[in-house]
């Protein structure tokens, strides 16, 4: 931008060496000087201010020399007069402006040539301070993209953590206290707390993960891949969704669900889409008894979605296809605040179009100012409409009326008008395609010149501040896109996080919390069973109920921190213990595993031995590891395959998911008689 700003003096330089060598060189050379004393401000690590001090002193009297005794215009004042704002240096600016005054009464200027020369100045030095100080602050906001988000992540640990410790802290605090009397008395009341605590773990897993639908969507993916059906999944809104998601999530486990349980589709479309705050969901599969079956399935899902004031509708498309589309409005997202880079890049345009206002209308003719008055506000609104507000209704018929509000009435408002070709212009570059919007500013700058002036050097000068006027309003514009997309990519990321954290608060409440609470009640369900007939078992049971209160109230307070990590080795003599204690016979064939790999089989074993015991009449249970060829393996097997096997559930897609993100697989389905779950993780 200083090069733009003395450009015009550059060419002036150049075109006095025929003329006057020593001069012209001079100025060309002083001109270059200060253009390249400007690039000190871009430093990240500015020099020391004694050093500083010196070069604005150089800078200074370069610019003085140059329009002093070289004849230059004032307004190439206007770059040291930026490198006093920048550095902080206010008092010295009245200095300057002083000795500009002083510059033209030697020159005989007349009031009105002196103010608009003054004004080229304050402009000049202005722009060139902003958009240098609001380029170094837009990199610091781009900088501080991560900073935001682990903010965002912080926060929203605290609100989980609020939400964890109510219920589920006291219910293991109580579990812990009852377990640890070691009474058969107790038994009852502590079954009761396990089973209302338990129903509060999966209670809240479930809502913190339906607040949004990646997870369902993954977890669907995972679900009709298992069945064999072909899934097509393309997501088109923002998360999180808040409470829309817990809605739709809903419709796409049923909708999906049903799919599989009927079985005869072969190829499952489901997408979303958000528009004006509505958020779509639609499930389409090929399935003929799913369409006859449909309909029935979701019925009273639609009275829910109907109370969550959306609308649930189910039937055939004209290509035989079913489908399932369901709408709610999305919660609204609080209003952002502009950031103050933005603010001060709107507030330096608003000052540009002023600005020009005031020097246009100050060589208007009397009899015309009615007329200027009329067509420099008309120009600044087009401006303000379609520049900063990003107006596209009817923007071919703004820009083409601003066009010819810039250059129609050239040749009767005065010399300074000129600037408002050069503003359009630089509203090109933005608003149209590079190309495109720089063939029409050229053109644009290149009509104004040949308006504008009267003789070859004059329409050439002309042009030459047009464009000058041209990349300074580009610069501006640029630069408030330029903090609006970081903005939008700071909210995005934050949003991102945000929905990042609730899943993974919600897979670790469910795969550990979860898992640890219902091996609690198994166990406390075993101790009141043997109480008669074995009473050293039972207090045994107790015993280790105490010892999983206690580990479940370490995992509670790690869900509000950061992913707990399982030790495999503690995983799998928990999970022998308590299917051990369902009188299920145990074979274990246990590898060492590294411990990243076995953090993430840890999880795979407590959601297997959970399903043994909720779906399975096994008796015989083997568990076996190994590592071999860059992975290590886990499988859990049994002999209680139950006579119809039905679709993995969420659990089985939640796992799969969990997997694939650590770069491994999970299979699970009958095996010779029994039931297999085999899940590799890589090493690396």
């Amino acid at each position: 931008m200083a090069a733009a700003l003395a450009a015009a003096h550059l060419l002036k330089g150049f075109g006095r060496v025929p003329t006057a060598p020593v001069a012209g060189v001079a100025i060309v050379v002083g001109c270059l000087a200060l253009v390249a004393l400007q690039l000190r401000h871009t430093r990240p690590d500015p020099v020391p201010d004694p050093a500083r001090a010196g070069w604005t002193a150089v800078e200074l009297a370069l610019a003085f020399v140059a329009v002093g005794a070289l004849d230059v215009s004032i307004g190439l004042l206007c770059l040291p007069a930026a490198s006093l704002l920048l550095e902080r240096r206010r008092l010295l600016l009245p200095l300057l402006a002083a000795g500009a005054v002083l510059v033209e009464a030697a020159r005989a200027a007349g009031v009105r040539d002196t103010v608009d020369m003054l004004l080229t100045v304050a402009l000049g030095g202005t722009m060139l301070y902003a958009v240098t100080t609001l380029a170094l602050l837009a990199t610091r906001v781009h900088a501080a993209r991560l900073t935001l988000a682990a903010s965002a992540v912080t926060d929203e640990r605290l609100r989980i953590a609020s939400r964890l410790g109510s219920g589920l802290s006291a219910g293991l605090a109580e579990i812990h206290d009852l377990a640890a009397r070691r009474e058969p008395s107790a038994l009852d009341a502590l079954i009761a707390v396990a089973r209302r605590t338990l129903a509060a773990a999966r209670a809240t897993a479930a809502e913190l993960r339906s607040l949004s639908l990646a997870p369902e969507a993954a977890s669907a993916r995972a679900l009709l891949a298992s069945a064999g059906v072909a899934a097509d999944i393309r997501i088109g809104h923002r998360e999180p969704l808040g409470p829309a998601g817990t809605v739709l999530a809903t419709v796409l486990r049923e909708a999906v669900t049903g799919v599989v349980r009927v079985g005869d589709a072969r190829r499952c479309e489901v997408s979303t889409d958000e528009r004006a705050g509505t958020v779509m969901l639609r499930v389409v599969s090929d399935g003929v008894r799913t369409a006859a079956l449909g309909a029935d399935v979701l019925a009273g899902l639609a009275d829910r979605v109907r109370e969550a004031g959306g609308s649930l509708t189910a039937g055939l498309e004209p290509d035989g296809r079913f489908a399932v589309e369901a709408s709610v409005a999305a919660a609204a997202a609080p209003p952002a605040a502009d950031p103050p880079e933005l603010r001060t890049a709107l507030g330096l345009y608003y000052f540009l179009l002023a600005v020009f206002c005031v020097k246009a209308l100050l060589f208007v003719p009397a009899p015309r100012l009615a007329l200027g008055v009329v067509c420099a506000a008309a120009f600044c609104a087009f401006q303000v409409r379609f520049s900063i507000q990003d107006a596209t209704r009817h923007a071919r018929r703004a820009l083409l009326a601003s066009a010819v509000l810039a250059l129609l009435p050239l040749p009767w408002l005065g010399r300074n008008w000129i600037g408002a070709a050069g503003i359009l212009a630089g509203s090109l570059l933005i608003a149209l395609p590079l190309r495109a919007g720089a063939a029409l500013a050229g053109a644009l700058v290149v009509a104004a010149g040949a308006i504008g002036g009267s003789g070859p050097a004059a329409v050439l000068m002309t042009a030459v501040n047009a464009l000058i006027t041209c990349v300074v309003v580009y610069a501006v514009l640029r630069l408030v896109r330029l903090v609006r997309e970081l903005q939008r990519a700071a909210a995005g990321l934050a949003r991102a996080v945000v929905v990042t954290e609730r899943l993974r608060a919600a897979r670790d409440l469910h795969d550990l919390l979860g898992h640890g609470l219902a091996a609690i009640l198994l166990k406390a369900e075993l101790a009141r069973r043997l109480t008669d007939t074995d009473p050293d078992r039972c207090r045994a049971e107790l015993a280790d109920i105490v010892h999983l209160a206690g580990r479940g109230q370490v995992e509670l307070g790690a869900l509000a921190d950061d992913s707990p990590r399982l030790s495999f080795t503690t995983e799998l003599a928990s999970a022998a213990g308590v299917l051990e204690a369902a009188a299920i016979t145990v074979e274990l064939d246990d590898e060492p595993v590294p411990a990243a790999a076995g953090a993430v089989l840890g999880v795979v074993l407590r959601e297997a031995v959970t399903n043994i015991l909720r779906h399975s009449r096994a008796r015989h249970a083997r568990i076996a590891t190994s590592v071999a060829g860059g992975s290590a393996r886990l499988e859990v097997e049994n002999d209680g395959v139950p006579d119809g096997v039905t679709a993995p559930g969420s659990g089985i897609g939640g796992l799969t998911v969990r997997l694939a993100e650590a770069g491994g697989t999970l299979a699970a389905g009958p095996d010779d008689g029994w039931y297999l779950l085999r899940a590799e993780v890589p090493l690396d």
